[in-house]
C-alpha cells in the first residue's frame, strides 16, 4: 500500500513538474522587427478614400441629389434643374467635383464658387438643415462610418454663411 502511495506522489510531482515547464504558446519577436512595427506611423486615410473615392462619391451625390429631388422642404430647386438634362448633368459633375477635390481627391472643380452658386436662392436655415439631413441620412444608406459622417458635418456647417440667404 505504501508502494502504491509512493508512486501516485511521484507521478503526480512529475506531472505538476511538466506542466510548469512547459512554455506559453507565444511567438517570438526580435527587436529588429519590433523596432519596425512600433516606428510604422499610422497612415490616415483621407475623407476622399473614407468615402469611396472617385466611385464611392459619384454615387453618394447621385443619391443626394436624388433625396434632395424628393424633399419636400428643398425641392423646389433641384426640380427646375431636371427640365434640362444636359444642365442637371452638368450640375451633378460638379457637385461630384466639388465633393471630390474637397475631401482630398485629385478632381479639379470646374464650377462656381459657392457664394456665386447659391445666389438668388434665398436659401433659409430650414432648407439648409432639410438638405444637410438629405446628406446624412445618404452617408448611412452607404454605409459610411459616425466618424467620416462627423467629418461631413463638419464641412457642411463650415459652409453655411456661404449658402444662407443669398
Amino acid at each position: 500500500m505504501k508502494t502504491i502511495k509512493l508512486i501516485i506522489i511521484v507521478l503526480a510531482a512529475v506531472f505538476v513538474s511538466n506542466c510548469s515547464n512547459k512554455k506559453p504558446n507565444t511567438q517570438e519577436v526580435s527587436n529588429e522587427n519590433l523596432a519596425v512595427v512600433v516606428n510604422e506611423e499610422p497612415v490616415e486615410v483621407s475623407l476622399f478614400d473614407r468615402l469611396g473615392g472617385t466611385d464611392g462619391i459619384s454615387s453618394i451625390v447621385d443619391d443626394i441629389v436624388q433625396a434632395h429631388l424628393e424633399n419636400p422642404v428643398i425641392n423646389h430647386v433641384f426640380l427646375p434643374l431636371k427640365e434640362n438634362p444636359e444642365h442637371f448633368e452638368s450640375f451633378k459633375t460638379h457637385v461630384k467635383e466639388f465633393l471630390s477635390a474637397g475631401t482630398g481627391g485629385d478632381a479639379t472643380y470646374t464650377g462656381k464658387d459657392l457664394p456665386s452658386a447659391h445666389k438668388g436662392l434665398n436659401t433659409t436655415e430650414k432648407e439648409f438643415l432639410s438638405a444637410v439631413d438629405d446628406i446624412l441620412m445618404t452617408l448611412s444608406k452607404h454605409n459610411i462610418d459616425e466618424e467620416t459622417k462627423k467629418d461631413m458635418l463638419y464641412i457642411l456647417y463650415s459652409m453655411k454663411g456661404a449658402v444662407i440667404g443669398l
